[in-house]
């Protein structure tokens, strides 16, 4: 991808009635049935506990933890505000001549149907 690409698609929000979204920042709504939306409220329920433990170690590098859908093979992602730069855009910045950059939020989403997510919401492996 060319540094220009990046400035052209987040300009880009609608073309031929179709929506353009990032899949590297918060808020993607995939499409989902009832059955998958009820899956996903009682992952909410269950994993509470353990993104709020995530949050309190992981506090001075993500603004929040939450249960995200999003994952396949992964047991967490890392994705940035919904109005915060992309990692494509952090890099093009980061890049230019020095000068002090607003921090951009991240978030971390973790996948509840991953084994290692689901033995950390058990406690399992826990240093006794």
């Amino acid at each position: 991808m060319e540094p220009i690409d990046e400035y052209c698609v987040q300009q880009l929000k609608a073309s031929g009635g179709k929506t353009s979204v990032s899949v590297t920042k918060e808020g993607l709504e995939l499409a989902e049935d009832e059955e998958e939306t009820k899956k996903q409220e009682e992952g909410k329920t269950k994993f509470e506990n353990l993104c709020k433990i995530m949050k309190v170690i992981l506090e001075k590098e993500v603004e929040k933890v939450v249960v995200s859908h999003r994952l396949v093979t992964s047991p967490c992602c890392i994705v940035t505000s919904t109005c915060g730069r992309t990692a494509s855009m952090e890099r093009i910045m980061k890049a230019q001549a020095p000068r002090e950059n607003a921090t951009v939020g991240y978030s971390a989403g973790d996948d509840p149907d991953h084994p290692i997510i689901e033995a950390l919401a058990e406690g399992r492996g826990r240093r006794e």
